[in-house]
């Protein structure tokens, strides 16, 4: 009796040939949500900025500054220490540990009782906020089928939009009223919340437990993901130890991934730099004696800008669905170039005017500024390198940020006001359009391995008998 064909395939296949699934929407839900809460604490936090500076007499190009820019240090930090551990000790584990930090930090930022006190609270928050967005962004795309990936992460990244829009209008209804101490608290009770159902609800990375030789745990895992595929069925071959052992930040610096992972890193630095100068300091800058508008206006503005946000990630997914992002990514950056002139434009026109240009701009910024980087960096290293890829290029993103934060303390101290702000922004648009045409050029067509010879570097293979 002779035995039964053998097809070899490897764990990104099998979850490709099953399509998208009720668990990869409710995967995909808890992360949406996830990015939402981390979106709603840089928002809040940017709000309560005017209060700080009336209760302790903190000044914006010194104080804030400070607490914008070191900030952004600490998210840089907790990004790169998530990407190296999540390809370590799984991207599940430290998503939770993230999901932790700035939560506590959060809350606990509400009690402070002085500056240092606040600065240090909101260094831990910082460093889980940085940590949470490649994590999240990189078991995601472990999870869902290589076609839906990049359609998946931008609209998972509009959670981020919608925490904008959450965090403003939370901004305005509870700041008038109970103090920017309860708004921290409330901003740090929802992550909290979504970081246990991820705990209770979410699988690790089946691919990621494959290529650490822990078999069984990756047959669990594979079994939550897909629940109707027969793991019984499947042995699992143990990882290359040889593979395994190199170095995975070296590999992101040597031939073939050298030029890519430069040309990400400054991506990274000069996108979401600029993404969160925009939303940290548009509250201060609305309320600058021009254009002189309210809290209130300010905050619903911001809203606005969040909610346009969410709307353009959402429709960034359904179009990556369908075109290649180059060109995607390419024509998002040259609107966001045009509608930050016209806002330069309209700086003293008043609210309306100002709540239509910046609805615009919400609409156009952060599809370009956004999930850009994290699109690129998924889809430019396999997966056993894949978190610390991603991890390094938010790790340079956050770095970009930090400067660009103390920036927009100089540009606000300069007396340039919303017009030059937003003039200014040409600058990093230009620097995102040569490092995208770099990309692109670098980018090369997949190679398709034979079905008995399945690609070393992904180390998942996986047997499935008939």
């Amino acid at each position: 009796m002779t035995a039964a064909p053998v097809e070899r395939r490897n764990i990104a296949e099998v979850i490709e040939s099953a399509g998208l699934t009720r668990r990869h929407w409710l995967y995909f839900i808890l992360i949406f949500f996830l990015l939402m809460a981390d979106g709603m604490d840089s928002t809040i936090v940017s709000h309560i900025f005017p209060s700080l500076i009336k209760e302790w007499g903190v000044s914006i190009g010194g104080g804030i500054a400070l607490i914008v820019s070191g900030g952004f240090l600490a998210m840089g930090l907790g990004s790169f220490l998530a990407g190296r551990l999540a390809d370590r000790w799984g991207r599940k584990s430290i998503l939770v540990v993230a999901g932790l930090l700035l939560s506590f930090g959060t809350i606990f930022g509400g009690t402070a009782n002085n500056l240092n006190a606040f600065t240090l609270w909101r260094f831990i928050a910082c460093v889980g906020i940085g940590a949470v967005l490649p994590t999240a962004v990189t078991l995601l795309a472990d999870l869902v089928p290589e076609r839906r990936r990049g359609a998946m992460i931008a609209a998972a990244y509009a959670g981020l939009g919608l925490g904008t829009t959450v965090g403003a209008t939370l901004a305005g209804f509870i700041l008038p009223t109970q103090g920017w101490r309860t708004l921290l608290i409330i901003g740090g009770v929802v992550p909290l919340v979504l970081t246990l159902l991820i705990w209770i609800g979410m699988p690790e990375s089946p691919g990621f437990l494959a290529a650490r030789g822990e078999m069984a745990k990756a047959r669990r895992s594979l079994s939550r993901l897909l629940p109707r595929l027969d793991v019984s069925s499947v042995e699992f071959f143990v990882p290359d130890v040889e593979e395994l052992s190199r170095g995975t930040l070296r590999r992101l610096l040597t031939r073939p991934f050298t030029l890519t992972t430069l040309l990400l890193w400054a991506f990274g630095f000069v996108s979401l730099g600029t993404q969160l100068l925009v939303i940290q300091y548009l509250p201060t800058l609305l309320q600058l004696p021009v254009p002189g508008l309210t809290t209130v206006q300010s905050s619903t503005i911001v809203a606005l800008y969040g909610f346009a946000s969410v709307l353009s990630l959402l429709l960034l997914g359904a179009v990556l669905a369908k075109w290649h992002h180059f060109g995607v990514i390419a024509l998002c950056l040259a609107c966001s170039a045009l509608v930050a002139v016209i806002v330069s434009f309209v700086n003293d026109a008043g609210f309306i005017p100002l709540a239509v240009a910046l609805t615009a701009a919400g609409f156009f910024l952060p599809a370009a500024l956004g999930p850009t980087r994290n699109i690129l960096a998924v889809d430019s290293y396999p997966t056993d390198m894949r978190a610390t890829g991603v991890g390094t290029t938010e790790f340079s993103a956050r770095l970009g940020s930090a400067g660009q934060g103390a920036l927009g303390g100089v540009i606000i101290g300069a007396g340039l006001g919303l017009s030059g702000f937003f003039l200014a922004l040409l600058v990093p648009f230009g620097i995102l359009g040569l490092a995208l045409a770099g990309l692109k050029m670098l980018a090369r067509p997949p190679k398709v391995a034979p079905v008995e010879q399945a690609p070393a570097r992904d180390q998942e293979s996986v047997l499935f008998t008939s």
